[in-house]
């Protein structure tokens, strides 16, 4: 991961009751694939073993339809940069950071010392 996604992931995390937050930390922990766009507008989580992309059942969470997890509000401090993330689940697991600018951007322009804002948008399970 790069230093901005768990920071992400951890937003989240934290505002998730607790079994749904544990099944979060075992999905990302999960993930040994990751595709970030060449346009730095999304990152895609994959658990991939033997060739096929498939998340193990059993840290899935109930709710398997395609929905939007939260809303991760990202200010760099001190230059004041702004980078909004919307987190996606996809058939029970975490799959897509959406960025509403390019990440790669707000990369460049911060130290890492960050306000971070999450609201949950829908339970997972």
């Amino acid at each position: 991961f790069s230093q901005l996604e768990p920071t992400i992931f951890n937003s989240v995390q934290a505002e998730l009751p607790p079994p749904n937050a544990e099944l979060w930390a075992k999905q990302i922990n999960a993930v040994n694939r990751i595709f970030r766009s060449p346009d730095g507008m999304a990152v895609n989580l994959y658990v991939v073993s033997r060739g096929i992309s498939k998340f193990p059942d059993e840290i899935c969470f109930t709710r398997m339809d395609e929905f939007e997890v939260a809303v991760v509000n990202l200010k760099a401090i001190p230059s004041g940069g702004t980078l909004r993330a919307r987190v996606w689940c996809v058939a029970g697991h975490v799959f897509e950071i959406l960025y509403e600018t390019p990440f790669t951007v707000f990369e460049k322009t911060t130290q890492y010392e960050l306000e971070v804002k999450c609201q949950i948008v829908n339970q997972p399970a």
